[in-house]
């Protein structure tokens, strides 16, 4: 008996271990496009986030001998108390754990998209240490899944938003009869409340500086730690729709007031347009486009890669920042975003213990990749799709995240450029 409840531990130990290794995101927020709250009006509308007294931006590091970890100090003002805490991490070069005050907050075995990591119960008021290590590629193999990059870590944010706050702001653009686009907003709301909390959000959204396309409110009432979504709409004039040839954006203020009390003011440029797939190609407010597509260079400028004959670059998700899309999202320029999966890192074969492709303890790390890849772009008008990773072999755990990434997202093109014909990538046009 003894044997038996011996060999039943081993076994519930490897099991566990396995299962944390695969684990792609332990202790972490869902997936959401860059938010930075404001405390007044004029600091939101300058848009600055060093303005904001909501927003620390970690930018002094004391990195160890052998470059994994990364320490640094954040303060945590009596104005934040009674507030959430989050921790966004913006790129790694490799898997990491982050800690605060040597606590560990959590884990991301892929840095290749942000990671957010809600610390409040470790922010005490006063100065906290922020430590960020990163895992050993040899003790953590999902990082073959990707490939190996100097040691790095950048883009790192401690925010501060209230109880009830404003996770993420979504847009989806159709067309009406006279080619107008009707663009609906969807404020996706977060209670971390203990109690119901009630906010009401007011928006305006700005075609220019002069030109209100429309403004009103919504009132939202939650109950603990309970998640919800505000509507509204706006119709924006055929020749303010974003394109290619006249990359225009639009403007979205919020204004977050609990209790009657302004809590945060967000805003964000986005931009309206039409995207689907007609007939094998991708159409933009209805006009077919030549995809000419190539792969992002990080070495030379959006300019320099787009002359040639490109209109369109493929990027891989450590790549795809906040400014590189945004650049994108100005200049016109077409984007698939590639989650950090290389299906070649580990071999081209796909028998048990070659490739990750075909391999099952591999898939939860396959759909959390391209589900943060998604989720962390998708507000860019730039992005019109997206590819399932690199490399050219097939397997379980591609066709499964293939058939993620079209339960997302309905209109924009999935793409997979080793899908030899398979099932598994959308017959989209590409040159």
């Amino acid at each position: 008996m003894k044997i038996i409840l011996l060999l039943a531990s081993i076994f519930a130990f490897a099991t566990a271990s396995a299962q944390s290794l695969a684990l792609p995101f332990e202790g972490a927020e869902p997936a959401r496009g860059a938010v930075t709250p404001y405390g007044r009006l004029s600091d939101a509308v300058a848009d600055n986030p060093a303005q904001s007294n909501y927003v620390a931006k970690l930018a002094e590091w004391s990195i160890s001998e052998d470059g994994r970890q990364y320490d640094s100090s954040f303060a945590v003002p009596v104005w934040w108390l009674n507030r959430q805490v989050i921790v966004r991490v913006g790129r790694s070069s490799s898997a990491y754990e982050v800690l605060v005050d040597g606590r560990r907050v959590g884990v991301a075995t892929s840095g290749a998209t942000p990671v957010e990591f809600n610390v409040t119960k470790y922010a005490k008021e006063g100065r906290r240490t922020l430590t960020i290590r990163q895992i050993d590629a040899e003790q953590n193999r999902v990082n073959g899944l990707f490939s190996t990059l100097k040691p790095s870590v950048t883009d790192v944010a401690v925010i501060c938003q209230p109880t009830i706050r404003v996770r993420d702001i979504i847009t989806s653009t159709t067309l009406n009869d006279s080619g107008e686009g009707i663009v609906q907003f969807s404020v996706a709301i977060k209670c971390d409340a203990l109690n119901a909390k009630r906010s009401r959000i007011s928006y305006t959204v700005h075609l220019n500086d002069s030109t209100v396309l429309t403004k009103g409110y919504r009132d939202i009432s939650l109950d603990m730690r309970r998640e919800d979504t505000v509507r509204f709409m706006a119709r924006v004039p055929k020749n303010s729709l974003w394109s290619p040839t006249n990359p225009h954006l639009i403007t979205v203020e919020l204004e977050n007031r609990i209790d009657n009390r302004p809590s945060e003011y967000i805003r964000r440029s986005v931009g309206a347009r039409a995207a689907d797939v007609v007939e094998n190609k991708l159409c933009i407010n209805s006009a077919p486009q030549t995809l000419r597509l190539r792969d992002y260079n990080p070495a030379q400028s959006i300019t320099e890669q787009v002359t040639e004959g490109y209109n369109g670059l493929v990027v891989p998700a450590y790549y795809a920042t906040e400014q590189l899309l945004s650049q994108c999202d100005r200049a016109g320029v077409l984007v698939f975003v590639q989650s950090a999966i290389n299906t070649l890192a580990l071999g081209d074969h796909i028998r048990i213990g070659g490739n990750p492709s075909n391999d099952p303890f591999w898939l939860e790390s396959y759909l959390a990749f391209n589900r943060a890849a998604y989720y962390s772009t998708r507000h860019h008008p730039a992005v019109v799709g997206y590819a399932i990773a690199a490399g050219k072999t097939t397997g379980i755990n591609v066709y499964e995240s293939y058939l993620l990434l079209k339960g997302l997202e309905t209109r924009l093109p999935i793409i997979y450029q080793g899908a030899a014909g398979e099932w598994c990538s959308d017959a989209v046009a590409i040159r």
